[in-house]
């Protein structure tokens, strides 16, 4: 099986794409830290629709500061499920979140944690450092140092009798919006940045639009919450598959069902006729 140039270069994907520390995280445990899952399935309706009763509806959910299974979103997350569980239950009115920003497309997407970006907007404005943090669900960009607040470590300290410290929090910066930009290596100077393809047509790379040269991707970009290298990564042998085992081909079609497949590896012959169907 041969594929087109054109399918080729379809089958080739950004690495942003890849590229995220969450990329691991399992989906179903994610939608549960947001409470975005069902709570009640009403079906068998005699062919209506299905009726879902969520924690709270999707839509509800809006990208924060933090990732949803991180301590402050997770919080968040129950007391808004909570709050709809309360006014469904007292049949009242529910006022759902609205959630005003669109996460950049992949090829749109070009900083990594680990790059070095400059800030746009700000008392820092100007100013360069590298990227500790980003958060592709609210195009956030947390830069190291810069852009920060200062703010309480405890809340509401002084009425639990503890003593009120402070310390600089990094706060988000918006990539769609331009707050911030990568750092061109050629001329050290903010710069847009493009996805080009190679030569050979195997993989994107990171281009300045101004200058031409390419900003390769920082060794921080690969970490994720399971290693900090990809080659680096030791399996489990009790709990991970080898990956020899799962690129392996065991599936082979056939022309049976499932029962016959059954009775040709256990040897068992069957002499019966099928009866004729019919189908009207």
């Amino acid at each position: 099986m041969f594929l087109s140039r054109r399918a080729l270069i379809r089958a080739v994907r950004y690495p942003s794409a890849e590229l995220d520390y969450a990329k691991h995280m399992p989906k179903e445990y994610v939608e549960k830290a947001k409470r975005t899952v069902p709570r009640k399935i009403y079906d068998n309706r005699f062919g209506a629709p299905p009726l879902i009763r969520y924690f709270r509806p999707p839509d509800d959910y809006v990208p924060g500061k933090g990732r949803p299974w991180e301590v402050e979103p997770m919080s968040k997350n129950i007391d808004r499920a909570a709050a709809y569980h309360q006014k469904m239950t007292a049949q009242k009115f529910f006022n759902r979140n609205e959630k005003n920003v669109e996460e950049l497309p992949d090829e749109k997407w070009t900083i990594f944690p680990g790059d070095l970006v400059q800030v746009m907007v700000g008392k820092d404005k100007g100013k360069q450092g590298f990227v500790q943090k980003v958060l592709r669900e609210s195009n956030s960009v947390y830069v190291e140092g810069l852009h920060r607040t200062l703010s309480k470590d405890v809340k509401n300290a002084k009425s639990m009798g503890i003593r009120e410290n402070f310390s600089w929090k990094e706060q988000p910066l918006d990539a769609s919006k331009n707050q911030v930009k990568l750092v061109d290596p050629n001329t050290n100077e903010a710069c847009d940045a493009i996805w080009v393809l190679n030569d050979s047509k195997t993989e994107y790379l990171r281009i300045s639009a101004q200058s031409g040269f390419e900003i390769p991707i920082p060794s921080q970009a690969y970490v994720t919450y399971e290693y900090l290298k990809p080659d680096a990564y030791i399996e489990v042998v009790e709990k991970d598959t080898p990956a020899a085992d799962v690129l392996e081909r065991t599936y082979t079609p056939k022309l049976s069902s499932f029962e016959e497949e059954i009775m040709e590896e256990m040897g068992i012959k069957d002499d019966r006729v099928p009866k004729p169907t019919y189908w009207y």
